[in-house]
């Protein structure tokens, strides 16, 4: 029997200092979004670099969930015609982070956990999603996921057993598949089933 399980996930812009810059033909003005510089990792929690952050322990001594979700700094740069920058900064609410549907059997959990997060600095872009069902058995401490996301940007989902190595549950990552921020907007175009 195991005492706690923990699910962390995270969704952050891979690799970049800065995502490509988009001149506005009208005024000149160059925009450019920070990326979070980091590579896939369970140990990014409270660094700043991730777009998203969601961690749900399970206490199976408790019999309860506690659960945990954040949002980064978005930094955009805007550099004007004659070379100088200035920078705007805002913060997605973590509202869209959330653990439902939680219901608890004699020898296991499930829940889902969900995030849907805006640009802060673009109202009108399109959320990041992704949703995963999850079933946590209390004797191994395996977990059975199902889940979607988005093409962009990079995410990653990590299992820890009573404070063991984090064990990698799944991961995206938009260089390879080459998706861009379009792929942010309508369905989630990835899915994927985990046993670990």
């Amino acid at each position: 029997m195991v005492a706690i399980v923990k699910i962390r996930g995270s969704v952050f812009i891979g690799g970049l200092q800065w995502l490509p810059a988009m001149t506005d033909p009208e005024t000149g003005l160059i925009h450019e979004y920070a990326g979070d510089a980091r590579e896939f990792t369970p140990h990014a929690v409270h660094t700043g670099r991730s777009r998203v952050e969601q961690e749900v322990v399970v206490d199976f001594v408790k019999r309860k969930l506690f659960a945990f979700a954040d949002t980064g700094t978005t930094t955009l740069r805007v550099t004007k015609p004659d070379g100088i920058s200035e920078f705007k900064q805002g913060k997605a609410s973590a509202d869209g982070v959330t653990v439902s549907d939680e219901t608890w059997d004699a020898s296991s959990v499930s829940f889902i956990m969900k995030a849907t997060a805006a640009n802060p600095l673009r109202p009108a872009a399109p959320a990041v999603d992704y949703e995963l069902r999850v079933t946590v058995r209390e004797e191994t401490g395996q977990v059975e996921v199902k889940g979607s996301h988005d093409g962009f940007p990079c995410f990653e989902f990590y299992k820890q057993v009573d404070f063991g190595d984090f064990k990698l549950l799944h991961s995206h990552d938009f260089r390879v598949t080459g998706d861009t921020p379009a792929a942010m907007a309508g369905d989630m175009e990835y899915h994927f089933e985990r046993n670990l």
